[in-house]
């Protein structure tokens, strides 16, 4: 049977239980990932939205217990990233040298 995770209230107070605890003796299979905002967000937009879409996204913002700005703001990462890496994949590349063959002409 796994351990239970201790309530843990400080970070000193995780980090001292890490430091001697084994981590096979626990279920680790409730874990979720967890993504820290740690930069400072310093520019603001003011953005209009169908009533309708601002209640999804409220729901959507509840269920996955974080706040709505900044699942929105995910959201518009999580689509950026997918335009950028496509656009990557459908760039152009380098056209091919000429072949000395190709410049000479049929006499």
């Amino acid at each position: 049977m796994s351990k239970k995770f201790p309530d843990l209230k400080t970070d000193e107070e995780a980090d001292a239980w890490l430091q001697g605890a084994d981590l096979t003796q626990y279920d680790l299979t409730d874990m979720k990932k967890v993504r820290f905002e740690l930069a400072r967000k310093d520019a603001s937009i003011s953005l209009r939205l169908p009533a309708a879409l601002l209640a999804s996204l409220k729901e959507e913002a509840v269920k996955a217990n974080m706040p709505t700005q900044r699942l929105i703001r995910i959201l518009i990462e999580t689509q950026l990233a997918a335009r950028t890496a496509k656009a990557k994949r459908k760039a152009p590349r380098r056209p091919a040298r000429p072949s000395a063959r190709a410049g000479r002409r049929a006499a």
